[in-house]
């Protein structure tokens, strides 16, 4: 009997386990998570193999000598190798056959060289431009421009000579860590706005910066490669000062005097504009986004951002969203066709203590320049303490568009509570990433420090006003539009506690992605739930953090004006779905607990879905699939592909 009852129990425990086993097993998931710096499984990488005389480099090692300059080339060679390939190759201390052989003769002249000779590679950087920047070009030149894969043979040689740069040691930065260096960052990018060169930072330098109010104006390219960065916030002058602002070339101007009211579907805004630019509008005579709950409020001016040309054509990729019965103030903001790219950087945040109040800390990097490249950036919080006020984020991306996040880490700030508007206890969002009115912005192969499961932690991200935002191969806590977005993707990814929070219309594609939190997709209750367009999920993995039976959450009490007509999305496709629990599976809540019968009047109805197509659904044990619990809301049927 009881070897039946045992057999029962693990046939029952293989059931739960043997889809999850398909991704990664629970137990290897859950050790991941806890490590932190967890990258999604998902991504995909530009080589499938990297061989050196034919053989692969998996049997390859890295060496170097003592030092912290080649003990950070060595571990930047390891996770660029790891980046494009995917492959995993060891530090050791010593001399092996088959090796990467980072030398220490360096060359007073900022060159880097690469070359294979008897079945290794010798690597040698430069005493003013250090090793871990050359690696990374080669990277960005020669191995992310390959296809399929790359063989180094014997003779192979690579060589760059960095030019046309300043470093922060010409202005005056010590690196050591406990000096102020924060003047000395924002007079050597002042300089370098001026004469048109380059930034480099000092690969081994700990530049500690202080609480000073200055800002730093980035205008030209910025290498900090693995350079660390100490941003002390325990005393400021100012927490609304950025640390460093991606400048434009040019500055943005009015044109509220030459635009005239809009609607919807304008094809052009009525005024010649001096190049393309990205136009920001508002009619500070309507209010949309009109909170509610415990941090309720009376609104927002109706905010549009949309990309025009000189001739005042809109961009069809970033219509119009709202009917502008009146312009109120409208402002160009010049777009930048050069790409600027920073690149690297190791920052540390020492976390204010502050009260727990909605005092937001902005001390961070601001983009407000378009064509925008960050890679590779790192960024760690510690000393957060039983207090603190919250941050808007450490990468804010505000008035530009065509901006594009890859390979970074960023680190998910402690929760605190205050107050809210509504007298009651609240949870204070703070973010480590941010976004608003920005268009076409990227983030790819991004992720975090801490457990993306771990609800101890805000979620990563918050954006408002924001147009065709796409996560691709990130690992993070949540994607979330707060006061709505256009066109919202996610592929490649795996999301956790907050998972995917969304408001606004257009096409929401979720793709390739594994998402563990309450809900696969949260319509966010504050703001009435609203998706006015097309949701796909299209093989993707749920793996429910609680105990309720949704796929998408979605509350509406239908009594509350949120500033416009609230939608359910009105086209629903899912092709290829496992979710992973038993029984029933609804892929709505219910929505309004109080509308459950066809007579129920409703102040503000909510508009319901229209079609609803599923093929490729599956959960643990067979069950059934149903659209809600909530009959009178939801008229329309499944339609089994």
């Amino acid at each position: 009997m009881l070897a039946r009852i045992t057999a029962f129990f693990m046939c029952v425990v293989s059931l739960f386990t043997t889809q999850f086993s398909l991704l990664f097993s629970e137990v290897e998931l859950k050790q991941e998570l806890k490590a932190g710096n967890f990258e999604s499984p998902y991504i995909v990488r530009v080589l499938s193999e990297i061989t050196v005389n034919g053989i692969s480099v998996d049997e390859y090692t890295v060496t170097a000598p003592e030092g912290e300059l080649y003990t950070l080339a060595a571990k930047t060679l390891q996770k660029e190798l790891h980046k494009v390939s995917g492959k995993d190759i060891a530090i050791s201390e010593n001399d092996t056959d088959k090796a990467f052989i980072i030398t220490k003769e360096l060359n007073d002249k900022a060159i880097f060289t690469l070359k294979a000779e008897n079945g290794n590679i010798y690597i040698t950087g430069s005493s003013k431009a250090g090793i871990s920047r050359g690696i990374c070009a080669f990277t960005d030149e020669v191995l992310l421009t390959a296809e399929g894969s790359f063989e180094f043979n014997d003779g192979y040689e690579y060589k760059k000579e960095f030019t046309d740069f300043v470093t922060y040691e010409q202005f005056g930065a010590k690196g050591d860590g406990k000096t102020d260096d924060l003047e000395a960052l924002v007079k050597t990018h002042e300089y370098a706005n001026e004469k048109g060169l380059s930034v480099l930072a000092d690969e081994t330098a700990d530049y500690y910066i202080g609480g000073r109010n200055m800002t730093a104006r980035i205008m030209t390219d910025t290498d900090w490669s693995t350079a660390a960065f100490i941003i002390d916030d325990t005393a400021v002058e100012n927490r609304s000062a950025w640390i460093f602002n991606v400048a434009p070339s040019k500055s943005s101007y009015s044109i509220t005097d030459k635009t005239a009211p809009l609607k919807a579907d304008a094809e052009n805004i009525g005024t010649e504009l001096e190049e393309k630019s990205l136009v920001v509008l508002t009619d500070s005579n309507v209010k949309r986004y009109i909170r509610k709950g415990a941090n309720q409020n009376s609104g927002s001016s109706q905010t549009d951002v949309i990309l025009v040309d000189e001739n005042g054509n809109i961009s069809p990729h970033t219509p119009l969203i709202w009917d502008f019965d009146a312009v109120t103030a409208a402002t160009a903001y010049p777009v930048d066709e050069k790409t600027l790219t920073i690149k690297g950087g190791r920052f540390t945040t020492v976390a204010n203590n502050a009260s727990s109040e909605y005092n937001y800390y902005t001390r961070g990097i601001q983009v407000r320049r378009s064509n925008t490249v960050i890679d590779g950036l790192y960024h760690d919080i510690v000393n957060e303490g039983k207090t603190g006020s919250p941050y808007s984020a450490f990468v804010s991306l505000s008035c530009c568009a065509d901006v594009t996040v890859k390979n970074c880490t960023f680190t998910g700030h402690k929760k605190y509570t205050t107050i809210g508007s509504a007298g009651t206890s609240v949870t204070m969002g703070t973010y480590d990433i941010g976004a608003a009115t920005a268009v076409n912005a990227s983030f790819i192969n991004c992720n975090q420090t801490n457990d993306i499961t771990d609800g101890d932690y805000w979620g990563i991200a918050g954006t408002n006003y924001c147009k065709n935002l796409v996560y691709d191969g990130c690992a993070l806590s949540r994607f979330d539009a707060h006061q709505g977005v256009l066109n919202a993707t996610v592929k490649n990814s795996v999301l956790g506690h907050h998972g995917i929070k969304l408001i606004g219309k257009g096409t929401a594609l979720i793709e390739n992605t594994t998402v563990l939190s309450d809900s696969l997709i949260a319509l966010r209750s504050d703001y009435g739930s609203t998706w006015n367009g097309e949701v796909i999920i299209r093989n993707c993995r749920f793996y429910p953090t609680g105990v309720s039976t949704h796929i998408i959450d979605a509350e509406n009490s239908e009594d509350h004006d949120f500033g416009y007509t609230c939608y359910l999305p009105q086209k629903i496709v899912i092709d290829g779905l496992y979710v992973h629990r038993l029984g029933i599976n609804h892929i709505f809540t219910s929505v309004n607990s109080k509308h459950f019968y066809d007579s129920y009047d409703a102040e503000y109805p909510v508009i319901p879905p229209e079609e609803i197509t599923v093929s490729n659904f599956s959960c643990i044990l067979p069950g059934q699939l149903s659209v809600s619990p909530n009959k009178a809301i939801f008229k329309v049927k499944i339609q089994h592909q």
